[in-house]
């Protein structure tokens, strides 16, 4: 399992890469990742992370997910620095939504850097993204 999750990690710095082109290249980066690729990436690539990860698997034709974006972008900007966030559209990476199982959306994945995780499907307010925010940190900081 947690061989999944660095792919998955791997995945996302991937896409990160892929979205930082629209965004300025001067913002300092205080993550530590290491990625590195021999073969086939989803087999072989490892990802360290010194911050936690909130994984967010969306479509673009999902109310509940619409409802949601807002709700993720007030809890990142207050997280910005501690907190790396990560949106997957689901209809563009369906490898990974079979990878992982996403059974429903919306569904949030909050991982530690050790590669623990847990998942919530559906709608979640903020209060309840926040607590599970703390925990993760709490647990990071161990």
């Amino acid at each position: 399992m947690k061989k999944m999750i660095f792919c998955l990690m791997a995945l996302l710095m991937l896409v990160a890469c892929r979205n930082s082109d629209n965004q300025s290249q001067s913002q300092e980066q205080n993550d530590t990742v290491a990625v590195t690729q021999d073969g086939d990436w989803a087999q072989q690539t490892t990802i360290m992370s010194s911050k936690p990860m909130v994984v967010d698997f969306f479509a673009t034709w999902c109310g509940p997910c619409k409802e949601l974006a807002p709700i993720l972008d007030e809890v990142e900007k207050k997280h910005h620095d501690d907190v790396i966030f990560q949106r997957i559209d689901i209809d563009q990476n369906m490898d990974l939504v079979q990878q992982f199982n996403i059974e429903g959306v919306p569904t949030l994945m909050f991982i530690t850097p050790k590669g623990e995780y847990q998942m919530l499907i559906g709608l979640q307010d903020a209060q309840t993204i926040e607590n599970i925010i703390t925990e993760l940190l709490q647990r990071s900081a161990k």
